[in-house]
């Protein structure tokens, strides 16, 4: 029971020494400088919700449906000159 007591006494004298002393260097790096952060508060994010590889795949997904949907609509067009294709997924008023 006492080796038991000495270790929690040893490990919360251990944890309070982390917390007050951290680990602070000598002077102050540019990562750590309050300029630096408060230049860049969300260094991750490129948008207000986004990270740049979550905008980047946005940004993919939408320019490869974008080109399906316009060969498709070329297809529409250049085929059925005198009425709307039938066979869209979507229903067409004709």
């Amino acid at each position: 029971m006492k080796n038991r007591r000495c270790l929690f006494v040893a490990s919360m004298l251990g944890s309070a020494a982390v917390l007050l002393g951290g680990c602070a260097s000598g002077g102050s790096t540019k990562s750590t400088d309050v300029r630096h952060i408060r230049s860049n508060l969300t260094p991750g994010l490129s948008t207000s919700a986004q990270r740049h590889t979550e905008v980047n795949n946005s940004l993919a997904i939408m320019s490869n449906q974008h080109f399906r949907l316009l060969h498709e609509d070329l297809g529409r067009t250049l085929m059925y000159l005198d009425r709307p294709s039938r066979l869209t997924p979507a229903p067409v008023a004709h």
